[in-house]
């Protein structure tokens, strides 16, 4: 079994290299006039794009100084096994009743934003079924 410190430096080492990645790829769009619609209430894409980086700065860094030992037992990979599927079902009867609700009305929302809410949803509802798995079991 690795260490805990080993596991988290090369974590960090992932993180910061998407990071880079990130803020030079926005700062790039940026330099060529890339992506100058709007997104998510940025003006182009470039400013989105340096904006997730920063944030992703700020909690990585937090992270990164608030680390503390984890203690992973049998109970907590069956709760997490059981949100994942259930998560993962949900999503599944979700993306069928949002395929035929869209053959009887055409959803007219931009894809970008659809996609956003979609993402939002699954992780509230993964939060909310964790914490309601948890208190069952």
């Amino acid at each position: 079994m690795t260490s805990k410190k080993v596991v988290t430096k090369k974590s960090m080492i992932f993180r910061i290299v998407f990071i880079t990645v990130l803020i030079v790829s926005g700062a790039l769009l940026n330099q060529f006039n890339i992506g100058t619609n709007e997104l998510f209430g940025y003006s182009t894409v470039g400013n989105y794009l340096i904006f997730i980086g920063f944030v992703m700065v700020l909690v990585t860094t937090i992270t990164y100084f608030t680390k503390r030992e984890k203690i992973i037992d049998e109970r907590m990979e069956m709760l997490r096994n059981k949100t994942m599927t259930l998560t993962f079902t949900v999503f599944i009867f979700a993306a069928f009743a949002l395929i035929i609700w869209d053959g009887i009305w055409p959803i007219t929302m931009r894809y970008s934003i659809f996609i956003s809410y979609a993402v939002c949803t699954m992780l509230l509802f993964y939060g909310i079924a964790y914490k309601v798995l948890e208190r069952r079991y």
